[in-house]
């Protein structure tokens, strides 16, 4: 269980650290810290209480930070990427890319073909939140104008 808690503390931090480095706005610092901190929690319990694979996990948490980040950018009037860019930081396989490379080249083909489909599974699932997230928004969007027009033509 503490290890549960530290690893959501880090997460917090590298959300923190990696808002800096990309020059997030100071105010918006914290919520996407915020954001990077929650993703990695429903990873967690993606992996360790729904016993998902690291692909399914992936996706679930990286629907949860494309749509907190898609919440915070109208809720404070942000770009979407203030806070897309920090919460994913913690999912992005690049451990899994630096295995695949270090394998490769120590001519140990199947683990090192293992971990690039491991890799890529996990940067696709991540890609493919990104997309759901956006489309379910823009069909809530469309959806909530077209009830808007139909209200004020009726009147």
């Amino acid at each position: 269980m503490i290890n549960f808690i530290l690893q959501i503390i880090a997460a917090y931090f590298v959300g923190y650290t990696c808002s800096i480095c990309v020059q997030t706005p100071p105010r918006q610092i914290y919520r996407a810290s915020i954001i990077a901190a929650t993703g990695w929690l429903v990873y967690l319990i993606c992996l360790d209480f729904l016993t998902l694979e690291v692909g399914g996990a992936t996706y679930i948490a990286s629907l949860a930070i494309a749509g907190m980040s898609q919440w915070f950018s109208r809720r404070y009037h942000q770009p979407v990427t203030v806070f897309f860019i920090p919460g994913f930081y913690t999912l992005v396989p690049g451990g899994g890319m630096y295995r695949t490379a270090l394998y490769l080249i120590q001519s140990d083909y199947s683990r090192g073909l293992s971990e690039l489909a491991t890799t890529m599974f996990t940067a696709l699932a991540i890609a493919l939140a990104v997309f759901t997230a956006d489309t379910v928004i823009d069909i809530l969007r469309r959806q909530r104008e077209l009830e808007k027009k139909i209200r004020n033509w009726r009147k």
